[in-house]
């Protein structure tokens, strides 16, 4: 029954395409091992500093993502999970960790020339049941073609989003 209503809602919001229109999320190899993120790494290691340093974990270079995983597991809050910004000459990127919604559903949508992200996961055990969830919305700062905007996930849960600008005329 719940798949049911479910697939109502869903059907409702794809009668107004202005409103939600999802993307693709390209799977792809662990973050820092495989070249697709090379351009963001040492933004998302900064992040990851930030939020280290916030909640005091001590830190070590070859343990980075472990620390701040530690940090997840025990407060999944908005303002601990890993958001860094970049930009080249031809397009801005996002980066966000979902690695604790992974295992449920993480959707990218352009809505309003804004791109949204959520993430929902349930968990089951006994008689007791949780759910967690997370809204992001952002703009990117200049023009950006966003019929190109393109999503892509690590295998261990990092979230790319690409923006192509709008080239500068010479």
């Amino acid at each position: 029954m719940e798949n049911k209503n479910t697939s109502t809602l869903n059907e409702q919001k794809t009668e107004s395409p202005k409103e939600d229109s999802l993307l693709p999320i390209v799977e792809k190899g662990l973050f820092f091992h495989n070249s697709f993120f090379e351009g963001i790494h040492k933004h998302f290691e900064t992040a990851i500093d930030q939020i280290l340093d916030t909640w005091g974990e001590a830190t070590s270079v070859s343990d980075l993502m472990s620390s701040y995983r530690r940090v997840r597991e025990r407060n999944l809050q908005q303002e601990n999970q890993v958001m860094a910004f970049s930009e080249d000459d031809r397009n801005h990127k996002v980066v966000l960790d979902v690695h604790n919604f992974k295992s449920g559903d993480v959707k990218v949508r352009v809505e309003d020339n804004q791109v949204v992200v959520e993430g929902r996961v349930e968990k089951e055990e006994d008689d007791f049941k949780s759910v967690k969830s997370f809204c992001r919305r952002f703009n990117f700062p200049g023009k950006v073609v966003m019929e190109g905007v393109t999503s892509a996930m690590s295998s261990d849960g990092v979230l790319t989003i690409t923006a192509p600008k709008i080239p500068q005329a010479a």
